[in-house]
């Protein structure tokens, strides 16, 4: 590592507001956000290619901004084709350790799901299991209209925090509105929300135990 290199990580550990500015989401990323969202949800798209093509490009978009992750799209394995794969380039990986407490894991599998309804708890199920199969801790489920469950624990919703207390694999869910007026946030802030939430329901969760009078009841 050269001094320069040095230099700057030990700037960043005393003065970190100032160098989260590099990574920052600026007004004119945030408005190109907002508006391939908004083409996402006119839905006027020609095939279900381009319309399934869109999404991809907006995760794209969002998560190579910064040079946080290297994105890569549509890889095919010898059993599943992978939507969006992403990697912690060098500078993603020195923000990760250095400020952002290692949030962020080596590399993460994104699922894009451009339905006009919200997607079900089966494709939930095959998300988990390529998270099994590949070995990774991380997923990101990313649709247009959110996963279904009327409540945390029903549905969608309660199988991605079941899959977390079985296999600790985290499914993080995004829909559109979460992108949306990204300007003055950092991708971190995005992702640490959704990784406390879920954690945080099933910690306590977890400390529930069920009372001698119950079966009473």
């Amino acid at each position: 590592m050269n001094n320069d290199l040095t230099k700057l990580i030990e700037a960043a550990k005393t003065n970190p507001s100032i160098f989260k500015r590099e990574y920052t989401f600026t007004e004119e990323q945030a408005l190109q956000i907002d508006k391939l969202i908004i083409q996402i949800l006119e839905d006027k798209f020609e095939t279900t290619k381009s319309k399934g093509d869109a999404l991809e490009s907006l995760v794209d978009y969002i998560f190579s901004s910064h040079n946080i992750y290297k994105v890569r799209r549509n890889l095919k394995t010898s059993t599943n084709e992978i939507d969006v794969f992403l990697e912690l380039e060098f500078f993603g990986d020195q923000v990760n350790q250095t400020i952002e407490k290692s949030l962020l894991e080596n590399e993460v599998l994104v699922e894009c799901k451009n339905y006009n309804s919200k997607a079900d708890v089966t494709w939930i199920g095959k998300f988990a299991s390529l998270l099994r199969v590949s070995n990774t801790k991380v997923g990101l489920f990313i649709s247009k209209r959110g996963i279904t469950g009327r409540s945390k624990w029903q549905d969608g919703k309660g199988l991605i925090k079941k899959i977390a207390l079985r296999d600790n694999n985290l499914i993080l869910d995004f829909e559109l509105a979460d992108f949306m007026n990204l300007k003055g946030k950092t991708l971190f802030e995005c992702l640490r929300t959704k990784v406390q939430s879920l954690e945080l329901d099933i910690d306590i969760e977890s400390l529930i135990e069920t009372h001698d009078l119950e079966s009473k009841l």
